[in-house]
């Protein structure tokens, strides 16, 4: 047997030897009577245990006191005969497993301070066929105190486990039986995928099993990306289960589909021969509709979770979806891009995106090309939210050109498009929010389309903010470059205050369109 999974060693006191394991067991009802069976058998007490399903659910930490060597050594190949010394357990997938929080009972035990009344104790939870996700005992921290998070099969058996403790005398506090919402994030022992399938019933208020497990379960990348989201934010973040967030920010459309839709449309704009149409979508970007000569060109659009609501919404306001030729993407954010193929695989839609986006899709990462030292974080939220609010965007996008045709107030403009004769131009950022972001403005309509920059805030409710910062507390911001960004927004207001002194010379506005909130007046923007 590999020393590397169970020493021994002579006590400091020179009297006795102890016995330090890592052992790796089956993840079932029983092991732990098992285990701690064996060291029963040769009188040893344990005076350390420690075991956490969520950190890894085969593996035991413990540490035991033996009087002879030779009992030691006569458990060590006990040990290897169980299997519990070999490491033969691959690193764990994380699935869900526990889907019922009345099942859950955390409690804290007082046990005698003598061998065999952990296996005792085990065999007791094996009768009851509950499962063991977590358990710690320490010795030095109290002799007869050990705290245990329990699964059983329901919560029928719960009552009749409690019944039984009671009767055989045990002394016992009652932690927490059958979690609420608020007690789920002391559980310890519940992985990743099991807390958000818990914070996603809160969130959907439901208790349809089936579909909550069908959603968790729709991809076992989720999963991979659950627990890599989780290792990396653990890089960055010293409090806070940032996974919880995530979960709550890219969930939250899932509330908002098919009979729970709803939306806000904006005051049509005449300009012209243009019409200009705004419509809040519950979560995500808004949606942009100019309309001119019979065509329909669209800027930005949300989640493409939200593309049959969206088909019906417009049809609900005269807009024909079939007539979006062309879709003009200011970057290449799920919330902003996600539903643009969706359009171009039924309609023909014609979609334009910043070139450097292509390396954001083809590596699902919203950082890449950038330096942030969260670019493996970025990576994992743009898996997670893609996944998600099925993120579609069109193999066939069109890049904007890359000619430097002139400045405007430090932007570049590389491109340009019209519809009706007003001509809209294409302004590249320089990446403070994200790679492959672009602005537009037209001096014919008046209007700016600033995406994630000079939001409006007060224009957004409190359900609204909540969400939008979500992604900041769970990256310390959105903007792979937040200095840059902030050096950005200043750009572009010197640069809308000119704007708007212009299009006063031409008995006109300039209407700021934001990508979330409501578009508004430059007064406003002073």
């Amino acid at each position: 047997m590999s020393e590397k999974y169970f020493k021994i060693y002579r006590s400091e006191s020179g009297e006795g030897y102890l016995g330090k394991g890592r052992l790796f067991l089956i993840d079932r009802p029983g092991s732990l009577a098992e285990l701690a069976s064996i060291f029963a058998k040769y009188g040893m007490n344990i005076i350390f245990f420690h075991y956490n399903r969520s950190e890894h659910p085969n593996r035991v930490l413990l540490e035991v006191r033996s009087n002879t060597l030779n009992a030691l050594q006569q458990v060590s190949g006990e040990l290897v005969l169980l299997n519990a010394t070999g490491g033969q357990f691959p690193a764990p997938r994380i699935e869900l497993g526990i889907v019922d929080a009345r099942s859950i009972l955390k409690i804290e035990v007082q046990l005698q301070h003598r061998p065999g009344t952990l296996g005792e104790f085990a065999r007791l939870l094996s009768n009851h066929n509950a499962n063991v996700i977590y358990m710690a005992y320490h010795e030095d921290i109290s002799t007869t105190s050990a705290h245990f998070s329990l699964v059983a099969q329901d919560a029928g058996e719960v009552d009749r486990l409690l019944k039984d403790i009671n009767e055989l005398g045990y002394y016992y506090s009652l932690i927490c039986r059958g979690a609420e919402q608020k007690e789920i994030n002391d559980i310890i022992g519940l992985n990743i995928v099991e807390r958000f399938f818990f914070r996603l019933r809160k969130l959907l208020d439901t208790d349809d099993i089936e579909r909550l497990r069908k959603i968790v379960n729709s991809s076992q990348r989720i999963s991979d990306s659950l627990l890599q989201f989780s290792r990396e934010a653990g890089k960055h973040f010293e409090i806070g289960d940032v996974t919880t967030n995530i979960l709550a920010f890219a969930s939250a459309s899932l509330m908002k589909t098919g009979e729970r839709f709803s939306y806000r449309r904006l005051p049509t704009l005449d300009l012209e021969d243009t019409r200009f149409h705004a419509f809040r979508l519950p979560t995500g970007g808004n949606l942009y509709i100019l309309e001119g000569y019979g065509e329909l060109v669209m800027i930005d659009g949300g989640y493409g979770i939200y593309y049959k609501d969206v088909k019906t919404m417009l049809r609900e306001n005269g807009l024909e979806p079939s007539k979006v030729k062309r879709i003009y993407l200011t970057h290449a954010d799920s919330d902003h891009a996600g539903m643009s193929g969706y359009f171009a695989e039924e309609y023909g839609s014609h979609v334009y995106l910043h070139a450097d986006a292509r390396g954001i899709l083809n590596h699902q990462n919203r950082a890449w090309g950038s330096d942030t030292p969260l670019a493996e974080l970025n990576h994992c939220y743009t898996l997670l939210v893609n996944e998600f609010t099925k993120f579609h965007i069109s193999r066939d996008w069109v890049p904007y050109k890359s000619e430097n045709r002139e400045r405007i107030n430090g932007f570049r403009v590389t491109d340009m498009f019209d519809l009706a004769g007003h001509v809209y131009k294409v302004l590249e950022s320089e990446g403070g929010h994200v790679p492959g972001q672009v602005f537009f403005v037209s001096y014919d309509s008046g209007l700016i389309f600033t995406s994630d920059y000079l939001l409006l805030v007060e224009s957004l409710d409190a359900e609204e903010r909540e969400i939008l910062n979500l992604p900041k507390f769970m990256m310390t911001s959105t903007n792979v470059n937040s200095s840059l960004f902030r050096h950005e927004m200043e750009m572009l207001k010197e640069f809308i205050f000119s704007f708007d002194a212009e299009m006063r010379g031409r008995n006109r506005n300039a209407v700021i369109v934001p990508g979330h909130g409501d578009y508004y007046s430059c007064e406003r923007l002073r």
